[in-house]
């Protein structure tokens, strides 16, 4: 099962952690963007949903979090699967995605490749239909999945997009003083 964290979290654990971030999380990784979180209390770290959380709490969650996957190729790890049923390594509890969506499967020499699954509902991979067969991702890809869309980072492009919001939290921060 991959891990499952929230961009406002990563990116607070960035500015903490500073240079020693990249060093932690050396990784690729697959957004889930921007939505209403909510998060299980449970030891299973992988599952997202789009439920919108208890009026209650509306107020605590940041505004456009997304939710960040971590895509960790080990070698006896193999192909991981995408999809709304819970065997999945990445769910994503969403109506428009499928039980099973998506093979993600790493590369011996780096990257990642991307195939639909038989009989699942259409993906598209930057514009483009994406079939059986599938096709690399590339850094800043786009997949669309229903309702949801993702964007996978090698870990370069993962930290300068950490990067460049903890930025903006920090200018943020000290305009407001």
């Amino acid at each position: 099962m991959a891990r499952a964290l929230l961009l406002s979290l990563l990116v607070r654990q960035h500015m903490a952690l500073k240079e020693k971030f990249r060093a932690k999380y050396p990784h690729p990784w697959l957004v889930w963007e921007a939505g209403a979180w909510n998060v299980p209390e449970t030891t299973e770290g992988n599952v997202g949903a789009t439920r919108l959380p208890l009026t209650d709490l509306r107020d605590c969650l940041p505004a456009g979090d997304a939710m960040c996957f971590e895509l960790v190729a080990l070698a006896e790890r193999g192909p991981m699967r995408l999809g709304r049923a819970s065997n999945n390594a990445l769910v994503v509890n969403d109506a428009t995605v499928s039980r099973e969506q998506l093979i993600l499967t790493p590369r011996p020499h780096a990257g990642w490749h991307v195939a639909k699954v038989a009989d699942a509902r259409p993906v598209k991979l930057d514009g483009q239909e994406l079939t059986e067969d599938g096709a690399e991702l590339s850094p800043g890809a786009k997949l669309e999945v229903g309702d949801v869309r993702f964007t996978f980072h090698d870990a370069d492009g993962f930290d300068e997009r950490i990067s460049r919001i903890a930025a903006q939290v920090l200018a943020q921060t000290a305009a407001s003083r």
